[in-house]
């Protein structure tokens, strides 16, 4: 019989979700209209959603260990994201504002969207976890909710003074997965 790590899956889970949340409130700059925090509604689905998978089913060694590699790389990549961002806070998710420059350091030297993307990964480190396919809707829900935001952030960059910058970084880098060249580029330690 195999050992049932569900308690490191749920631990690592929330952890992660700890993380996002203190970080989100820290890092990000507070929208002066009303903001509906669809994203972060988004990501709570979807984590509560793989938090019920995981207390429903066994979690082998060998899927918690993999799953918690994926949080600790979710977390590292927020976190890195954040640090580049100190001086100039973004704004939330779905938040109007006009970009005046393009952060081009740290991961944004591999991906456009660092903190979708360590969402995302988090998303998929739930899923594994749990090993189920009734999680499928949810995590489709958390990757449209962010390719939404993501796409909508891109056309204010698009129609901003630095649209042409914004361009030529967006043929070089991917919206959440390092574009092969741009890995290649990359020499680390990015800051």
């Amino acid at each position: 019989m195999s050992a049932d790590l569900r308690v490191v899956a749920l631990a690592a889970l929330a952890g992660t979700a700890a993380v996002f949340l203190v970080g989100v409130r820290r890092v990000f700059r507070r929208a002066p209209e009303r903001h509906g925090y669809r994203a972060s509604i988004a990501s709570g689905t979807v984590l509560l959603a793989e938090g019920a998978a995981i207390v429903a089913a066994p979690v082998p060694p060998a899927r918690a260990a993999a799953a918690a590699a994926v949080f600790a790389g979710a977390v590292a990549l927020f976190a890195w994201a954040a640090r580049v961002n100190r001086a100039r806070p973004l704004g939330l998710a779905f938040a109007a504002s006009v970009p005046d420059y393009v952060q081009t350091r740290g991961p944004y030297a591999l991906v456009r969207h660092p903190f979708y993307a360590s969402y995302l990964l988090a998303f998929a480190g739930g899923w594994l976890a749990a090993a189920t396919p009734w999680l499928a809707p949810a995590f489709a829900l958390g990757l449209w909710t962010y390719w939404r935001a993501a796409h909508r952030e891109e056309r204010a960059f698009l129609a901003s003074p630095v649209a042409s910058a914004y361009r030529a970084y967006a043929r070089r880098t991917g919206m959440f997965v390092p574009r092969p060249l741009a890995l290649a580029r990359t020499a680390l330690p990015l800051r």
